[in-house]
């Protein structure tokens, strides 16, 4: 905290590894069980951040998105403020990921 700049992290949870979850059912069909890609949901990554002393946020409506950054500002302390999103759009419906696995993997 040498220059006192806010560090703020804003995650977009999924409860799951999205990246691998999407090379899942690439390679295995949608219906793939994934077992070891997923988390539970009672994983807080806030709560987490508070054990270190962090200032920590849980959202679930975009709207309140806004006032919990301010609220983490007003801390003065690094944040994390955790957002739940949609598992199947995250594993689905990425942008660039064609292109991505081109980079990467070589089972597409």
């Amino acid at each position: 905290m040498r220059k006192k700049l806010p560090v703020i992290c804003i995650v977009g949870c999924d409860y799951a590894w999205g990246l691998e979850v999407r090379g899942y059912r690439g390679t295995l069909g949608p219906k793939s069980p994934e077992t070891e890609a997923h988390w539970g949901k009672q994983l807080r990554l806030d709560k987490i951040a508070e054990g270190f002393g962090a200032y920590g946020a849980y959202v679930e409506r975009e709207e309140d998105i806004g006032p919990a950054v301010t609220r983490a500002l007003a801390s003065g302390k690094p944040a994390v403020v955790q957002v739940p999103i949609d598992a199947d759009a995250n594993a689905r419906d990425v942008l660039g990921h064609e292109e991505y696995l081109t980079w990467y993997t070589d089972f597409f």
